[in-house]
């Protein structure tokens, strides 16, 4: 597992923990100031700073997580953070949750609903699930066809760690769009101008970019019954 994939000018790579502080930068520059969660929120990088850093460090060695760069340069273009969770291990932010700031502990419990919306477990009957967590490209790259080919790197990971269905918090109309190109269908959505907590709206709906809910999102990888290439997989086996 984890093979190489080249594209015209690109390179692909299944991630690694030596590409976790580039990763965390380039999420830095491309992800939080494209993502309606952390805008409607108004959160700024810094408020995120302190609870992404463990769990990209931990998402860059599921074994799942993909890395696009520049051929020539080795710059980062594209990056998808994957996680593989079980029924015993079915939490993915849990990073957020110990954060002393109102707005981190708001948006974990924004994740929390819409990771336990759906039991995957018994809807799909299965026992492992690759999660895409989070997944950005570029500006300059857009519309290249980076963020599909994310994906489908990502599916063929999760499926040779043992994962039998792929879910995805789809928070940003682009990603919903392409997921569903993919095979991805919705389980559940979050109206964002409705959603409160403690009885309060938490969202600025001028702020998320457009987009007005989230998506959960899911698609087999091995049909019913059918067992898939990997005969192991924990939530972060060794790459």
């Amino acid at each position: 597992m984890g093979a190489n994939f080249e594209e015209e000018s690109l390179v692909f790579n299944t991630m690694t923990k030596a590409d976790g502080e580039e990763v965390v930068a380039f999420m830095a520059s491309h992800f939080y100031p494209r993502e309606p969660l952390s805008t409607g929120l108004h959160m700024t990088y810094e408020d995120n700073k302190e609870w992404i850093h463990g769990s990209v460090r931990e998402w860059s060695q599921s074994g799942a997580s993909v890395v696009a760069r520049e051929k020539t340069s080795g710059k980062i273009v594209g990056t998808l953070l994957a996680t593989v969770l079980t029924k015993e291990q079915s939490s993915t932010f849990d990073e957020a949750i110990t954060s002393p700031k109102i707005k981190v502990k708001t948006l974990h419990t924004v994740l929390s609903v819409l990771e336990e919306a759906v039991d995957f477990y018994e809807q799909y009957d299965v026992t492992k699930i690759l999660e895409l967590a989070m997944i950005t490209v570029s500006a300059e790259y857009a519309g290249r066809g980076i963020g599909k080919k994310l994906v489908q790197i990502a599916e063929r990971n999760g499926k040779e760690l043992g994962c039998e269905l792929a879910t995805a918090q789809a928070t940003a109309i682009p990603s919903q769009k392409m997921l569903e190109r993919l095979g991805y269908e919705s389980q559940y959505t979050m109206d964002y101008e409705s959603f409160e907590i403690a009885g309060e709206r938490v969202f600025d709906m001028d702020r998320m970019l457009g987009t007005p809910s989230a998506k959960v999102m899911a698609k087999r990888l091995v049909e019913p019954g059918t067992k898939s290439s990997g005969d192991k997989c924990s939530k972060n086996p060794n790459p």
